[in-house]
């Protein structure tokens, strides 16, 4: 630049222009070449940008699938985008093992198939295997027949996790005895039968190589066929995982929630609590300014004027210049997420439950500017308590008459759970059709305080399922 400066200067002189007009003038292209936009670079980026919208406005599922396949490693904004699909009803299909390509496609009149290049844990060439597979035999039947001619080298057991987890596996079900059978009950039974399919695979495989072709039909009595025989799958009979745990599983390996959200069975009783959802937030006005002004106790509290109920999807622990402990979290709902501020004053008594994973409530106020929307948080509390904070009796289900000794146990457990909500007994006598179901009123001298400790304690004496918040 000082070689071209030299030049521009000279030539101005030759032109009468004095150097000392010259010299800023330069300066002033400089600074401009730092980062600027001749017309020429201005006219390509405003027709790129139309394109763009173009294509956004009129071929939404192909522009989506475009995204999010440009995204599909990063996941904050996989996530981001997939909400605004919610947003915008561009339906997105799940991973299908049968139906999924390496990239996000477009199914006609059905929706974005997720693509399998999304699913953590597995590598192209494991997804490149998995859809010559697919060429060769058609639809995929069952792991079995899957691992018959699958590469074994790139789709180990890991990758086979992921896509139980994930729920690619699913359609697996279809035309089997399992076809009925939820994903929550489906997905851990296809997990347990990973080590046994790849196992067999792997000696169908070597047979195949070694040229020892079975003459007589598949193998008998070994421990694959005690799993899967060809299309007929045996899956080993383990217990079903909770909502929860899918979800887990689900975020762990496309890195959202894609079947529902941990917040979704709370909805009813947050709204009946008068809490927000983050989606809401964008028409919720500021609260008004924060008075921080101090009192004899240090800092005034924070007033509370809006709750939200949530999960901490990530935690950034922070200390003031004093030292006293403080955090910033991020708070997920099934619309989308919001920056929360924990002061030292509310970590204090809350902080514990400031931790990723965690289901939370939380209490404060709206603060924005003109690009983001924050909530400074006056208390945090399980988001379990809410339906407890509801409730205005305990009612307690007995299939059959009660003793003593089952009514003196619950008694001790309403001594240590006092409150002031009262108690009820629903309980059915006689056979059916002539049923009868009688409501007991328990004394005003009896009341507790409802909460998941009550509920599985007189769970544990009466049984499971018995006991109801009103």
């Amino acid at each position: 630049m000082q070689a071209q400066r030299a030049r521009f200067v000279d030539g101005a002189k030759k032109r009468g222009i004095a150097e000392k007009k010259a010299g800023p003038i330069f300066d002033l292209m400089e600074h401009f070449a730092g980062y600027g936009f001749p017309k020429a670079h201005s006219t390509a980026y405003a027709f790129l940008a139309y394109q763009t919208a173009y294509l956004k406005a009129n071929y939404p599922w192909h522009f989506t699938a475009a995204l999010l396949t440009i995204e599909a490693q990063n996941t904050d904004k996989l996530a981001l985008y997939l909400a605004e699909c919610r947003e915008r009803g561009v339906p997105v299909l799940p991973p299908d093992i049968n139906e999924s390509q390496l990239p996000f496609t477009v199914e006609p009149n059905r929706g974005v198939r997720f693509g399998l290049t999304a699913i953590k844990n597995v590598g192209e060439g494991a997804i490149e295997s998995l859809l010559d597979v697919r060429k060769k035999q058609g639809r995929i039947t069952s792991l079995a027949k899957l691992c018959e001619d699958l590469d074994l080298r790139l789709v180990n057991k890991r990758v086979f996790e992921s896509l139980a987890k994930s729920g690619a596996f699913d359609s697996l079900a279809r035309g089997t005895p399992y076809a009925d059978l939820p994903s929550l009950a489906f997905r851990p039974r296809l997990l347990a039968a990973v080590d046994a399919v790849v196992d067999y695979g792997a000696r169908v495989q070597r047979d195949r190589n070694e040229g020892q072709a079975q003459l007589f039909g598949s193998f008998d009595g070994g421990e694959a066929d005690q799993i899967e025989s060809g299309a007929a799958m045996r899956l080993p009979e383990v217990p079903p995982w909770s909502e929860a745990e899918q979800l887990a599983f689900e975020k762990e390996t496309l890195g959202l929630y894609f079947s529902g959200h941990p917040v979704d069975r709370f909805t009813a009783s947050l709204k009946e609590f008068g809490a927000k959802t983050i989606g809401e937030l964008a028409t919720t006005p500021a609260s008004p300014a924060v008075d921080k002004s101090w009192t004899p106790a240090g800092p005034r509290p924070i007033e509370a004027d809006t709750s939200l109920g949530g999960i901490v999807a990530a935690v950034r622990p922070l200390k003031t210049r004093k030292g006293d402990r403080m955090a910033v979290f991020t708070l997920e709902d099934s619309q989308g997420n919001v920056e929360v501020v924990v002061f030292p004053d509310a970590f204090q008594r809350c902080g514990q439950l400031v931790e990723t994973g965690t289901l939370v409530l939380v209490r404060g106020r709206v603060e924005r500017d003109d690009e983001t929307v924050r909530m400074l948080a006056a208390d945090v509390s399980p988001l379990d308590t809410v339906r407890e904070r509801l409730a205005r009796e305990v009612a307690i289900h007995l299939r059959k008459p009660a003793d003593r000794t089952t009514f003196e146990a619950l008694g001790a457990i309403f001594a240590r759970h006092r409150g002031d909500r009262r108690v009820s007994f629903e309980v059915e006598a006689g056979e059916a059709p002539h049923r009868l179901r009688v409501t007991v009123d328990v004394t005003a001298q009896i009341r507790v305080t409802p909460s998941s400790a009550l509920v599985a304690e007189v769970e544990r004496v009466v049984g499971a399922g018995a006991v109801e918040l009103r």
